[in-house]
């Protein structure tokens, strides 16, 4: 080897010293750099030769630049960003939701219950007063307004839901893009891992978009021999080399709303977790379960108050009435299409002179057997038809219209044990069929003298009214023994336990994450103190490399001088 072997062997020691001094002053460069990922210097000993009975090493030779990262940690940790994000979503919904049914100022539902409730039981005992019935059907347009307000409420936090569910598919897109795009990149500059140095900047990027998509949704991504990464949603890929797919958001009423689709099969994207899959568990569950809560309550409301009020008389009788809700005519009842469907049985007609005194009465039979012969909306109006003095009539969408033929006559109804009155909309307090149409039927609040108070004739007694007092705090077999204000306080009761949960489990996640998090970057992350020693380890073997090169060359000049 010789004196020009280890001259040119100290060299090779050299370049590797200024390689690793390159490498410690890169990472030092970036120690505030989020997302970077500290550079390791790979270096091993050069091929040995034999030289007589020796073998004599020649130095060291650099054989990559590579970053230092544990995939199988960065994995775990992408897996709870996943978790953590989704979390902190659906608690940002249970937040919006709590602070919706918040009753600060005495305005909430709660609230408009027992005020409608009271004004009942006020006019029970001056029944006659004008001034108190009016203040019923003002209490009654509160409770129904207040219940299309949250409804509303909740649908317009419920529809920015589905707006965010948009945004998200658009940085879906950008995300896998980017990284398809990077995927090109690296494979280019490190020839597929031919090399043995890692792209770094590239694959910086890269661990950051992979990071990133992980917030929106659960992947699965594995890197290739080639260096490229191939990220799966479920079991369909979004990015496989340098291809990418598209994601869309498009309505779906089965999804109750905006769904996430592959572009290229037109297949639901399958969402597991992350902001996205909260999206739609927001969206659904939380704002989707309340506004059905709030439906279902309205409904048995509107039922139970018009099961009591349409077989009751006012202090006055009607001249003409006509139904709040349409059917289909010529079909059986059961099928008609009302809201609530009638029973068997039947309901009372009476008419009354224009002082409220009994002229006739007169029983109207309602059929629903399930049978052939089943009564129709038609077949009802003509037999009430049959009555003398009064006539009935279907509209052209299936209302049924009663009306006085004579000038001096009215008419009441009683006793309806089929319900009829109530599916058709007929002498009813309430009108609509949820919480998002519910109002005072107009029909009383032009003329109070029809809010119903008796039910043995007009003004004979006020038995009505007293069965309407508290009949929302009654149970029901419909809301499984629940009554209308108790499905009400369950709801808010569930929603705050679902609210505490979600609390804790958002901040426990979070520490889980934070976690792995400080694991991952004490592998990744830049310690200055270590890259100084290592910058001083490097300043060390690269004097001494050139020492041994001033030594060599100085025996080369004293043999060059004999």
């Amino acid at each position: 080897m010789g004196l020009f072997g280890t001259i040119q062997q100290s060299a090779g020691a050299l370049n590797v010293a200024q390689i690793g001094l390159q490498v410690v002053g890169n990472n030092i460069a970036n120690a505030n750099t989020e997302g970077y990922i500290r550079e390791r210097l790979e270096q091993t000993p050069a091929a040995a030769f034999r030289l007589g009975g020796l073998i004599l090493g020649q130095g060291v030779r650099p054989t990559g630049v590579t970053q230092v990262i544990d995939q199988a940690l960065a994995e775990r940790m992408f897996n709870a960003k996943t978790d953590v994000e989704g979390a902190q979503a659906l608690q940002s919904a249970y937040n919006q939701l709590e602070e919706l049914t918040a009753d600060l100022d005495g305005s909430g539902l709660n609230e408009q219950f027992s005020l409608f409730n009271n004004a009942l039981h006020d006019l029970s005992t001056q029944p006659n007063d004008s001034a108190m019935r009016e203040f019923v059907l003002i209490q009654g347009e509160s409770l129904a307004t207040s219940l299309q307000s949250a409804r509303n409420s909740a649908g317009d936090m419920q529809d920015s839901w589905n707006g965010e569910l948009s945004d998200m598919a658009t940085q879906i897109n950008s995300l896998t893009e980017q990284i398809a795009q990077l995927n090109v990149d690296i494979a280019t500059i490190e020839g597929g891992r031919a090399l043995g140095s890692d792209a770094t900047g590239l694959r910086d990027q890269r661990y950051l978009a992979l990071e990133e998509l992980a917030s929106y949704v659960s992947i699965n991504w594995q890197e290739q021999e080639t260096g490229n990464v191939s990220v799966f949603v479920g079991g369909d890929y979004l990015v496989n080399n340098s291809n990418h797919r598209e994601v869309y958001a498009a309505y779906d009423e089965s999804a109750g709303g905006i769904e996430v689709r592959i572009q290229e099969t037109d297949a639901a994207l399958p969402v597991k977790g992350g902001k996205l899959g909260a999206a739609m568990e927001a969206r659904s569950g939380v704002f989707g379960d309340y506004i059905d809560g709030l439906d279902q309550m309205a409904t048995q409301l509107i039922r139970r108050i018009n099961e009591v009020h349409s077989q009751g008389q006012g202090r006055d009788g009607f001249e003409s009435v006509e139904g709040s809700y349409g059917s289909e005519p010529g079909v059986p009842i059961s099928s008609a299409g009302f809201p609530f469907e009638p029973g068997n049985g039947s309901f009372d007609i009476n008419l009354v002179d224009t002082d409220g005194e009994l002229i006739s009465s007169n029983r109207i039979t309602v059929r629903n057997l399930n049978e052939l012969g089943d009564s129709t909306v038609n077949s009802i109006a003509e037999e009430i038809n049959q009555i003398e003095g009064i006539s009935a009539s279907v509209s052209g969408d299936g209302k049924l219209r009663i009306e006085s033929d004579s000038p001096t006559a009215k008419f009441t109804f009683g006793e309806d044990t089929s319900g009829f009155l109530t599916s058709a909309g007929i002498n009813t307090f309430f009108v609509g069929t949820s919480a998002k149409d519910i109002a005072v039927n107009s029909v009383i609040k032009e003329d109070i003298d029809l809010l119903a108070i008796s039910s043995g004739g007009i003004g004979q007694d006020t038995d009505t009214l007293y069965n309407m007092l508290d009949l929302i705090d009654e149970p029901d077999d419909k809301l499984d023994g629940r009554s209308v204000t108790g499905l009400y306080e369950n709801m808010l009761s569930t929603l705050g336990r679902e609210a505490n949960l979600q609390a804790s489990a958002s901040e426990g996640l979070g520490s889980f994450y934070e976690t792995l998090r400080s694991q991952h970057l004490a592998i990744t992350g830049v310690n200055i103190d270590e890259e100084s020693i290592k910058l001083i380890a490097y300043q060390r073997a690269f004097q001494a490399s050139s020492r041994v090169i001033s030594t060599a060359t100085e025996m080369l000049d004293i043999l060059m001088a004999l």
